[in-house]
């Protein structure tokens, strides 16, 4: 007969759910020894014997500038105010452009402070224009007196173009690539078990009744003397049949959510130390701009 809870008894759940729980340690437990081997055979250097030497390094060339451009100047020449004079306008003295020794459109910017003292003078326009035998006059209308000027000159500059350096930076490489440190975050297992109890039966029967009657009989006097032999048979038959069917169904279901981990604290404070002894040296090599 069908025992719902005798079947469901007999089903093994320890080992269905714990032959997956032990499948998932197993995968993290290789998981693990795939980040361990990924860091020796990648980050680090081994001898003969697979002990860790040294850390793999990435060297990478660069040009460092190490004298910026300096851009050239074309000859010019300047006024410097020899003496400052006193009660001069500004506004009067900026107004316009100047006559110089007859190179003419040359724009000047004065600076005059509170007592009327030419403090500077500025060539804005025209400098190309100056030559050695140029002179400074000023415009009648700007008052003042007793200033005098003095022309220099400011030789060519020629373009100075920049320098750089070759430099090498040697970078460990466990501190460019990421390192794969995966961790089953979640495992939800769905287990289903479906039973099906199938009974199935018949029964017959089959009676046979037969008979049979033979007499004889003999005389002897007045008396009538026989013998009668009566034969009877009798046979049942009957036929029952039982059958009983159970199918379990089972359903397994395991989600895992693995995600990418965080460094661990030791190979973390290893990467910071990598990190530290980033230095570029210089090559030896100039390069010229």
């Amino acid at each position: 007969m069908f025992n719902p809870a005798q079947e469901m008894s007999s089903i093994a759940f320890d080992k269905i759910l714990g032959g997956a729980l032990n499948a998932v340690v197993n995968a993290q437990n290789n998981s693990s020894l795939t980040t361990v081997n990924f860091i020796k055979s990648v980050g680090f250097q081994n001898d003969e014997n697979g002990n860790i030497v040294k850390p793999v390094y990435v060297d990478f060339k660069y040009p460092k500038e190490v004298a910026p451009y300096q851009p050239g100047a074309p000859a010019a020449y300047y006024f410097t105010v020899k003496k400052k004079g006193k009660n001069y306008d500004e506004n009067a003295l900026n107004g316009g452009a100047y006559d110089v020794g007859g190179a003419e459109g040359v724009v000047l910017n004065f600076t005059v402070d509170t007592d009327g003292a030419i403090c500077a003078v500025t060539v804005v326009e025209g400098a190309d224009k100056l030559s050695e035998s140029s002179k400074l006059t000023l415009k009648e209308n700007a008052g003042g007196e007793g200033a005098e000027f003095e022309l220099g000159k400011r030789e060519a500059v020629k373009p100075v173009p920049a320098e750089y350096q070759e430099m090498t930076l040697q970078v460990p490489l466990l501190t460019i690539v990421p390192i794969p440190f995966i961790r089953v975050a979640s495992t939800d297992i769905e287990l289903n078990v479906k039973i099906n109890s199938i009974n199935t039966s018949s029964e017959s029967s089959d009676t046979n009744v037969s008979a049979g009657m033979t007499a004889s009989a003999k005389y002897k006097s007045i008396f009538v003397r026989g013998n009668v032999n009566i034969n009877a048979s009798v046979s049942h038959q009957k036929k029952s049949s039982s059958t009983e069917e159970i199918k379990k169904e089972y359903s397994l279901n395991i989600k895992i959510h693995a995600v990418q981990d965080d460094v661990p604290v030791g190979m973390s404070r290893i990467l910071d130390i990598l990190e530290e002894a980033i230095v570029p040296k210089a090559s030896g090599q100039a390069i010229a701009a």
